[in-house]
């Protein structure tokens, strides 16, 4: 099957790159702004695949979001930049996605 890449949608693109890194078993994750501009029924199952990834693999995350609501979903620590600096802004919490995904 013979297709260009660049025949797919910005969202299809995403979670085309997302699915590549993952079947690579990375160890850790770095995931910048990994669901911006998805629809907020992708969001959640990019969301739910990369915490099922996490809690399988023991594998590290970092996620940076500007969304305070996707944050709180996530849980973890969370880091803000502030004056230069790098500071915890808020203490590690489970999160829904993980809490839900649990029960």
């Amino acid at each position: 099957m013979r297709w260009s890449v660049s025949r797919l949608s910005t969202s299809e693109r995403q979670r085309l790159a997302l699915a590549r890194l993952l079947a690579q078993g990375p160890e850790a994750l770095l995931l910048d702004e990994a669901t911006a501009n998805l629809d907020p029924s992708i969001r959640e199952r990019v969301e739910l695949v990369v915490e099922a990834y996490r809690a399988e693999q023991a594998a590290a995350v970092l996620w940076v979001s500007h969304d305070p609501e996707q944050r709180e979903r996530l849980g973890g620590r969370q880091f803000g930049i502030r004056d230069g600096r790098l500071e915890q802004t808020a203490a590690a919490t489970p999160g829904r996605v993980r809490r839900e995904d649990q029960g």
